[in-house]
């Protein structure tokens, strides 16, 4: 099986690093698919997005609707977001 690279700029600039590392194109490429492939197992062949769905789940259903009521609720114009539990926000 042959692989054409057309894309001249990318052509250049595996010449260029084989040149650095004093290896062929072909074992750059080589090396830079094991590189690829080991970082996918490490990935656990995961995508990124995938992996982070969820992650700031409140369990409210309407945050998206309710955003600038909660902004103002939370946030103090001159401190900044509070910490504030929900019975202390009330109080006073």
């Amino acid at each position: 099986m042959g692989i054409q690279v057309v894309n001249e700029k990318l052509v250049h600039r595996i010449e260029e690093v084989a040149r650095q590392v004093r290896r062929t194109p072909e074992q750059v490429i080589t090396e830079a698919m094991r590189v690829y492939e080991e970082q996918l197992q490490a990935d656990d062949g995961t995508p990124f997005w995938s992996a982070i769905i969820g992650l700031g789940a409140s369990g409210e259903a309407d945050v998206a609707a309710r955003d600038e009521e909660i902004l103002l609720a939370e946030v103090d114009p001159i401190r900044g977001w509070s910490v504030l539990h929900d019975e202390e926000r009330h109080s006073g």
